[in-house]
């Protein structure tokens, strides 16, 4: 268990625990030596048991694969980026009536235990039924993380991994410090590279047409 999880886990000892009974024939089986949710076997998450999890200010949780992950609260250059790249794709959005693009928000696929919480969310409008009330219910057209010291690892390995196997047609890495974008699209169920670009450079994806990316404006 890493320092942050160590930490975020200490913190929730000191939260009361939300009612919980296993469904009949489950195999989870509550520690009482070790505070809940932490007690929850990789490969045991459910979107119900994820629903009662407290709300931690600085923190956001996420489950790839059936693990509970858990990462901080972003940081004021983060949300900076993710500003500029939502206002970007949000006026192409309207312009075009392309669909819909969404901040963090719950992204849920049960059947593959994948409750993500993604930084950027693009959902074409012929698609818009997977968007409900709480949450989306399905794989989005497009994902957009943007990395950090504490999540690079997780951006670049596992959740490329898990959208991938979730059916998320493309994904777009955004690394603010190195001021680069990648990009990646779903061919035959296995994501390609389709593009890197740098600094102020302008990107013009396949898939979402007249949209224009100058990452100079991003990085302002």
């Amino acid at each position: 268990m890493s320092h942050t999880l160590r930490e975020t886990a200490v913190a929730l000892e000191y939260r009361p625990a939300p009612a919980f009974a296993p469904t009949p024939g489950s195999e989870f089986t509550p520690d009482s030596g070790i505070p809940w949710p932490w007690n929850v076997p990789d490969g045991q998450w459910t979107w119900e048991l994820f629903c009662q999890l407290p709300e931690s200010v600085g923190t956001r949780y996420e489950v790839i694969g059936g693990r509970l992950t858990v990462s901080p609260t972003p940081r004021p250059r983060h949300q900076a980026v993710a500003a500029q790249l939502t206002t970007l794709l949000n006026t192409w959005a309207i312009q075009t009536k392309a669909g819909r693009v969404f901040g963090p928000v719950d992204v849920v696929l049960p059947s593959a235990q994948q409750y993500w919480e993604p930084d950027l969310i693009f959902v074409a409008k012929d698609r818009l039924l997977i968007v409900g009330e709480t949450n989306i219910q399905g794989a989005p057209d497009l994902i957009v993380e943007i990395i950090s010291p504490s999540t690079a690892r997780a951006d670049w390995v596992d959740k490329k991994n898990a959208y991938e196997g979730g059916g998320v047609a493309h994904y777009w890495v955004v690394d603010p410090a190195g001021k680069s974008l990648t990009a990646f699209r779903l061919k035959d169920g296995k994501y390609e590279p389709a593009g890197r670009l740098e600094n102020d450079a302008v990107f013009e994806p396949e898939g979402f047409h007249g949209l224009k990316v100058n990452l100079a404006e991003v990085w302002e």
